[in-house]
């Protein structure tokens, strides 16, 4: 029997051969005429939740820690010349407490005593609610040997938690606690007047004191009228713009104050500042030296607090050497 050729009808396909001499019966589709998925969009609202979380994690987990030393000079009219250059070291605000580790109590007076200055003055604010906290200071202030002492007054939390446990702590740690009393050192020939009061409470009001006002008329009672350069260690910084502060400098000025209590306000704002300083004074006491009531005030922005959050405001101790105007 003979075959036949069969016959097909319509066009005859045109086989497409691939680059690489695939199966030429695959028919390839032209990449353009593939449909591409949209990708994933992010929404306002997550990029601004993950902005807050790094944001709030590097201000509790991260600056908290950044302690920095802070070297500042003082320029003083009529310094004696054998003040000239002298270095005081200042401490505040170490708030011991269970948000507050020991070890960065540690980290503080250890690169305090590495600046070897010529005294070192604490101004307030050891424990935060936890009298127990404040006998780990004998030993926590061992390290720090300066030639001429060192001096502390008491701070707000330190008459909320128990003032006199914790003058009894640093007492034993061979400092100088002076609550409403003064001390001269000589130095050179000249004197050095270290004037310490207690603390006058939130914003300027007494929460421990029937009458904050006697504070520095009783500190200053029988120091000399001249001759001496007077330090005052007030951690309250508001204290010089009190009434009292300008009656009782008239005869005995000050010439220079340190003090600490607002944190500079922990978080601090490009432009703003800080939306909230404890101070009756606006952003005056923010941290830093300040001119205020004709004299100079030395604001330590501190190393801890009891609620462990900062932001563009590092915790610091402060080196201040004193220089002749």
């Amino acid at each position: 029997m003979t075959g036949k050729k069969i016959q097909t009808s319509g066009a005859e396909p045109k086989p497409v051969k691939s680059a690489r001499g695939m199966d030429p019966e695959i028919a390839v589709t032209p990449l353009a005429d593939v449909a591409l998925a949209d990708p994933p969009r992010v929404s306002r609202r997550f990029f601004l939740n993950v902005a807050f979380a790094a944001l709030a994690s590097y201000a509790i987990g991260i600056e908290p820690e950044q302690l920095t030393l802070r070297r500042v000079e003082i320029p003083l009219l009529d310094l004696p010349e054998a003040l000239d250059g002298l270095r005081i070291g200042q401490l505040s605000d170490l708030h011991r407490c269970p948000v507050m580790p020991r070890w960065r109590v540690e980290q503080a007076i250890s690169l305090m005593a590495d600046a070897s200055p010529d005294l070192v003055t604490l101004t307030g604010d050891y424990v935060s609610y936890w009298p127990d906290y404040a006998a780990e200071y004998p030993e926590l202030l061992a390290s720090l040997k300066p030639r001429l002492g060192c001096f502390a007054c008491t701070g707000n939390h330190d008459h909320w938690t128990d003032p006199d446990v914790v003058t009894d702590a640093l007492r034993e740690a061979d400092v100088i606690v002076l609550r409403n009393r003064h001390q001269i050192i000589p130095v050179g020939g000249a004197q050095l007047c270290i004037v310490g009061i207690d603390d006058v409470g939130l914003a300027g009001i007494s929460m421990h004191h029937a009458n904050p006002a006697d504070d520095l008329p009783a500190a200053l009672a029988g120091s000399p009228l001249s001759g001496v350069t007077r330090l005052l260690l007030a951690h309250n910084p508001d204290f010089v713009m009190e009434p009292v502060f300008a009656q009782e400098t008239t005869q005995r000025p000050i010439h220079l104050v340190l003090s600490g209590h607002t944190h500079g306000g922990q978080v601090r704002l490009p432009v703003l500042g800080a939306p909230f300083l404890p101070s009756r004074h606006g952003q005056l006491f923010g941290g830093g030296l300040v001119q205020a009531a004709d004299t100079h005030v030395y604001v330590s922005r501190g190393v801890g607090s009891s609620l462990p959050v900062r932001f563009n405001c590092p915790p610091e101790i402060s080196v201040l050497t004193l220089r002749r105007a």
